[in-house]
């Protein structure tokens, strides 16, 4: 039977049922399995250390839990670990090669770039598949500088789930659906679809981005690309709203 733990005994709490000495142990096993795994690791080269597809991920995690155990579980022996290591380095660049040779296999393995943004409007079809929410998606291009779909032409979710964006050059930016955040004060303002439009201009659908141009008060109609029922009013490059204000003072 088990003896009862004593609450707060720090002679357990701190060295355990082992010896003092073991912590010695505990830094050898910990010295040779880091020395060990930076050697196969610079070995993978920089490629296997950035940029991970989800299968190299899977590498990883299982390479932390191989030499983790060993450091200081005195009934793991360093050779086990040792072997398991080196088997998923090997693993990992077997693969490599395999999918150098084999695009079809480099596909299902390293996964391919799926388009988002397509001229300032939103691939919902492809943001769905690969689980990406609105949010997610403002926020990674508000960090490359993006103000509004209109200024993309495409962005891709590669396969490392960075977010590369291809702009319009400034003078061809498109009006566009704002990407700011939902609590920005300056977030422009949201209209269902059967109400009246505020102002005559261009709206942004606020699920796909797509763009109509209404007249004011001409009723706003559900979105003719994805049906959504609701729109914001979308930002006008400089050049579009001069024009615009030319034309009015005409």
């Amino acid at each position: 039977m088990d003896e009862a733990i004593r609450v707060f005994d720090l002679e357990r709490i701190f060295l355990g049922d082992k010896p003092l000495l073991y912590a010695l142990e505990i830094l050898f096993r910990t010295a040779v399995i880091f020395l060990y795994t930076l050697l196969l690791l610079r070995w993978m080269g920089k490629r296997g250390m950035s940029q991970l597809t989800p299968f190299e991920f899977v590498l990883i995690v299982a390479l932390g839990s191989a030499v983790g155990d060993p450091m200081f579980y005195p009934d793991v022996p360093l050779l086990h670990a040792m072997v398991v290591v080196t088997g998923v380095v090997l693993l990992q660049r077997g693969l490599v090669r395999l999918t150098e040779r084999n695009e079809r296999l480099e596909r299902f393995v390293e996964s391919a770039p799926a388009a988002l943004v397509r001229d300032g409007r939103l691939d919902l079809r492809n943001l769905h598949r690969e689980g990406l929410s609105h949010a997610e998606l403002f926020e990674a291009l508000r960090e490359q500088g993006v103000e509004h779909l209109g200024q993309v032409r495409r962005a891709y979710l590669e396969p490392s789930g960075k977010v590369s964006v291809f702009a319009f050059a400034p003078r061809e930016a498109l009006p566009g659906l704002p990407v700011w955040p939902d609590d920005d004060p300056e977030q422009p303002a949201r209209h269902p679809a059967g109400g009246p439009a505020s102002r005559t201009g261009p709206y942004a659908c606020s699920r796909c981005g797509h763009v109509v141009r209404f007249l004011e008060g001409e009723p706003l109609l559900p979105c003719d690309r994805c049906g959504h029922g609701e729109w914001a009013e979308a930002w006008r490059p400089a050049r579009l709203t001069g024009r615009l204000a030319e034309g009015q003072a005409r």
